[in-house]
């Protein structure tokens, strides 16, 4: 868990320290502008990863001791991301002829999109799976350090806000490649040829989890894609400020400890459903204490968070971050439920029900709300989604689970 922390720091932490000069260098309206175009090719690379981080990580997991098998799961999974990658790019060119905003500046988006490849080559899944994460945690510190550098060095002013979106990629992509060597000479990974019914039980298992976060993009991306038909960049910027710093927080949080738990819990429900749900028991105490005082230390905090990551441009940004405090605590307590919970207990076929219903719950309200409240709409409608999320997931999981295996008792 400490040692994703640290990787989450330097995904998310580094390059949020690097926002204090990035804003007062752009302004408002640049800053939101890149962060939509970040936020579309997000549904990109929702495609690209389909749920691998999970159920590849399993698959690792489970057969941990068995070399023929990691072998044969690592090269699938590269292969099927790369494949998803290249229909992702058509889906880029098809943008560039239908939607204004890409066409306006469309090496903005291409440079963001480009960060793909660092997230098909970086096998984080891998190292999640093998538990081995500390030597990749501080490559990638490393790596992230020295993109902040070329940052600070190349973007002076805001003729240059290419290059903020260039370096980034470029920082992920050299962590992919560095990644991908070392996984490939270390644990002495071998090309192999296709294993197709591997292809067809990976592509299974996924689905179901890649549904459930698209579902889940409703109330998260497609939030901020919304606001921009009805909404300026200066706007997008405000809410981007305040979203950016949020989900720092929750990524170098709730990420790490969902990672983390994640191979375990699965080997617990694999061993016995027993021995899972104590396990699990014990977890949703410690994680609801956590997640509490991550919740109240992010209210207390906001007000520095603001004035010393975004400046005096971004005020409209504070009671935004205030709303969003509460998210650590519903993020961390519906990722429990939804994902260690469900999936690790093998009942993962709720979950696309789960994120069906409140993708399109979402998307409705905030049809209501944003034209209404603008930026507060979203981030109510965010709010919302998370809280029924808990109280679904966590009464399928009881009612589904607990109760059905006492019963056979």
């Amino acid at each position: 868990m400490t040692w994703l922390g640290v990787l989450q720091f330097a995904n998310y932490l580094i390059p949020l320290l690097i926002i204090p000069y990035i804003v007062r260098v752009l302004g408002a309206d640049i800053f939101g502008k890149i962060t939509y175009a970040q936020n579309i090719i997000a549904y990109f690379t929702l495609i690209i990863n389909f749920g691998f981080e999970y159920s590849a990580t399993r698959e690792i997991a489970v057969n941990k001791g068995n070399k023929s098998a990691i072998n044969q799961i690592f090269w699938s999974v590269i292969k099927q991301k790369a494949v998803l990658l290249l229909l992702t790019f058509v889906g880029l060119v098809i943008l560039y002829f239908t939607f204004s905003k890409v066409n306006s500046d469309f090496t903005l988006y291409l440079f963001v999109f480009l960060m793909n490849v660092g997230i098909v080559i970086f096998p984080t899944w891998f190292f999640q799976g093998m538990e081995e994460m500390g030597k990749m945690a501080i490559f990638n510190v490393l790596i992230k350090g020295l993109g902040l550098i070329l940052t600070v060095l190349f973007v002076k002013s805001a003729s240059d806000y290419l290059y903020y979106p260039l370096l980034t990629t470029i920082s992920y992509i050299g962590c992919g490649i560095g990644a991908l060597i070392y996984v490939i000479k270390h644990f002495e990974l071998k090309l192999v040829k296709a294993d197709k019914l591997l292809y067809k039980k990976l592509f299974s298992r996924s689905f179901p989890i890649f549904l459930n976060n698209l579902f889940v993009s409703g109330y998260t991306i497609t939030n901020m894609t919304m606001l921009g038909f009805y909404v300026s960049d200066k706007e997008i910027g405000y809410y981007s400020g305040a979203f950016k710093i949020i989900m720092a927080i929750l990524m170098i949080t709730s990420t790490p400890i969902n990672m983390a738990i994640f191979p375990t819990i699965s080997r617990k429900f694999a061993e016995s459903k027993e021995i899972g749900l104590i396990y699990f028991k014990k977890t949703i105490l410690n994680l609801a204490l956590i997640s509490i005082v991550i919740s109240l230390a992010t209210f207390i905090v906001s007000p520095i968070l603001v004035k010393f990551l975004l400046g005096s441009e971004f005020v409209p940004s504070l009671n935004l971050l205030k709303l969003f405090s509460v998210l650590p605590f519903l993020v961390i307590m519906a990722s429990l439920f939804t994902i260690l919970g469900l999936y690790g207990a093998g009942i993962q076929r709720f979950a696309p029900w789960i994120g069906a219903s409140l993708g399109i719950f979402c998307i409705l309200f905030n049809l209501f709300s944003i034209p209404l409240l603008g930026m507060y709409g979203a981030a109510w409608g965010w709010i919302i989604s998370e809280s029924l999320e808990v109280l679904i997931a966590g009464s399928l999981f009881y009612f589904g689970f607990i109760k059905r295996l006492k019963s056979n008792n």
